[in-house]
């Protein structure tokens, strides 16, 4: 059985897979991810029978990142062993079209809450009302490293193209926001995490 675990909501996503994984306790296991994948050793793990459990599990994180030649010699080598399990854990939403190629393939998808997105795009000049509001509701459906995650993530690429802020002021904001991840992680914010978050915000629009 094959599977897959992605979306934009990599914390949910990755704890699922986990989930999944802890359940083959007694599988021999192949891991890899991206970086290191080697299509041999995979092979030979395939191939080779087991000493000591007739079950193997295959787990890879990011398998839809390989390079394509790689992609599809794996691919083909998964298919000449359908007998085993296969977990595949990717830190993205994958494309539709690679998830075609496993037709059988048992798929869960993490997707961000709207209102991640527009509590983010509330982020301008002059908008502390409408922004607090939608803060407050961001706060009951995300853990606050996510949602400080994506605001520090919105900066790096409104620092890059477009912003409704002065380059000056985005710039601070950028390095203000990386001080509070700090600061939060140390415990040494005068305010709760959240409330700082919150006036870091209303200053950047003010």
């Amino acid at each position: 059985m094959i599977y897959i675990f992605h979306g934009d909501n990599t914390s949910q996503s990755y704890s699922a897979f986990s989930q999944n994984l802890d359940t083959k306790a007694n599988f021999q296991k192949f891991k890899s991810d991206v970086k290191n994948f080697d299509i041999d050793q995979l092979s030979r793990f395939l191939n080779t029978a087991s000493l000591f459990s007739e079950n193997k599990a295959i787990i890879i994180e990011n398998f839809f990142s390989l390079p394509k030649n790689t992609f599809d010699k794996a691919v083909n080598t998964i298919n000449s062993h359908p007998e085993y399990d296969y977990l595949f854990w990717q830190s993205k939403k994958i494309e539709a079209t690679k998830l075609k190629i496993f037709p059988k393939a048992e798929i869960k998808i993490f997707s961000l809450p709207e209102t991640l997105f527009t509590c983010l795009n509330s982020l301008r000049p002059n908008n502390q009302k409408d922004f607090v509001v939608k803060y407050q509701n961001l706060l009951s459906a995300l853990p606050f490293e996510l949602i400080l995650f994506w605001f520090k993530n919105t900066l790096r690429r409104q620092l890059t193209t477009y912003s409704k802020f002065s380059e000056n002021k985005l710039k601070q904001a950028y390095l203000n926001l990386i001080e509070l991840d700090y600061r939060s992680k140390n415990g040494q914010l005068p305010l709760s995490k959240e409330d700082s978050l919150c006036r870091w915000a209303l200053n950047l629009m003010d």
